[in-house]
């Protein structure tokens, strides 16, 4: 039997289900991969980082999080794990894509994959090295269903979303620079001859002004809709987003249906990103334009909406180059055990 390492968060969560917060049923996943021919050992992270348990040369199915907490913690423990030799799943760095846009782009340009053209920043500062074109999508780092996505036309648009993001100075930020600028006059540091009042000042004062980092994504423009794919194994699920009126953005708006005609090169497309990124599961969400081109939105490799999954009526699998229907009749942690059992296999 092949031994797996299975690490789950508070109360055996492995993200997720209906929301971020409700998990997979943990016990009948683990049942499944039993059945599969594994021996499962069920850890919570706390155990590894605290030295209760020591995993070495193995192989490690990791739950993820969206809480504040537990996402640094759940960093700290897999990268310990990966110098102990262990292998990851999925990898580190599709770990580090959820919920940092940022990283997206910059993985996806390592690996040639070009889809769409952006500028990736720390702070608006930055801006003013590069010729922007607009239109272009703006897009703060974290966030799902939409949130912290817009349509930018100039770099004052892109200033007022980042107002809406940046954290505010707080009264005691503004109190402590009105002191250090104002009753400070005779001030000097021992061994800071060149200490200088007003631009240590300034200096302070541009340290404490909150700036977040953000991403300029290129414009698509037509688009009343979108694709999100998502691939457990080989099976394939996918569904069409459609955008409201006015609005530019699929995701969120919660317009889907399951009705669609030619899906093949989206799925054609999804195949192919599923094999270049090397994981037991992927989500994409894919955009076409008028002239047949397919870009690549986002994308992530585990702790994804499920809703295509459970509301669809099934899935696509790719038989002797042909894409073939197949009504759904297995659950969800059916389906997640036999995706980790064919990568491993594979």
């Amino acid at each position: 039997m092949r031994e797996i390492y299975v690490l789950t968060g508070y109360d055996d969560f492995i993200g997720q289900t209906r929301k971020p917060w409700v998990s997979i049923d943990t016990d009948a996943f683990i049942k499944e991969l039993q059945s599969l021919g594994f021996e499962v050992r069920k850890h919570d992270f706390h155990e590894v980082v605290n030295g209760a348990v020591e995993i070495r040369d193995s192989l490690v199915y990791y739950s993820f999080s969206h809480r504040e907490n537990l996402r640094p913690y759940i960093r700290d423990c897999l990268l310990y794990l990966q110098r102990k030799g262990n292998t990851l799943l999925p990898s580190f760095d599709l770990f580090y894509c959820h919920e940092n846009k940022g990283w997206q782009e910059l993985l996806k340009r390592d690996m040639g994959i070009h889809s769409l053209d952006y500028h990736f920043f720390s702070s608006k500062r930055e801006m003013q090295h590069y010729d922007l074109k607009f239109p272009l999508v703006f897009k703060t780092l974290t966030g799902s269903n939409s949130t912290g996505v817009a349509l930018v036309n100039s770099k004052d648009d892109i200033l007022k979303e980042l107002t809406k993001h940046e954290p505010r100075v707080s009264w005691g930020q503004k109190l402590d620079y009105w002191r250090r600028k104002n009753l400070r006059k005779h001030k000097s540091i021992p061994g800071y001859p060149n200490y200088d009042l007003y631009k240590d000042a300034l200096q302070y004062q541009d340290y404490m002004t909150p700036d977040i980092p953000f991403i300029l994504q290129e414009y698509v423009p037509g688009l009343s809709f979108d694709y999100r794919v998502i691939v457990l194994g080989d099976k394939y699920f996918i569904s069409k987003r459609h955008t409201k009126a006015g609005d530019f953005r699929a995701s969120g708006a919660k317009l889907f249906d399951f009705n669609i005609e030619n899906p093949r090169p989206e799925l054609d497309m999804a195949h192919s990103l599923y094999k270049r990124f090397k994981a037991p599961c992927l989500s994409v969400d894919l955009g076409e334009d008028a002239s047949g081109n397919i870009y690549l939105f986002e994308y992530q490799a585990q702790h994804f909406g499920i809703n295509i999954i459970v509301r669809g009526k099934g899935y696509y699998v790719l038989d002797n180059g042909e894409w073939r229907f197949r009504e759904k009749h297995e659950s969800f942690e059916e389906m997640l055990a036999a995706a980790l059992g064919q990568f491993l296999n594979a």
